[in-house]
């Protein structure tokens, strides 16, 4: 139970800390509320795939992320761009 509670925390903590940065690239680049929305919940399911297929994969744990310095440069850096545009640089 501590392990998965530590485990837990760690992705709170990950997601929510970033949340708000990538909220703000999003609208940024000019996304409606449920591109967004849709954003968010594309990025914590992947992030919660690709964390649980890793993990089993390598026998330990393992937590992916997106980078919060990319994500800021992004919500600073997207004035004039596209939302394709703006979606592939982020991938």
């Amino acid at each position: 139970f501590p392990a998965v509670l530590a485990g837990f925390v760690a992705v709170l903590v990950g997601y929510a800390s970033s949340a708000a940065i990538i909220w703000q690239a999003a609208a940024a680049a000019g996304a409606s509320t449920q591109q967004i929305a849709g954003w968010m919940t594309a990025l914590g399911l992947g992030m919660g795939i690709s964390t649980l297929a890793l993990s089993w994969w390598y026998k330990a744990p393992v937590l992916t992320a997106w980078s919060t310095p990319g994500a800021a440069l992004l919500a600073t850096s997207l004035q004039g761009v596209t939302l394709a545009e703006t979606v592939g640089v982020f991938i």
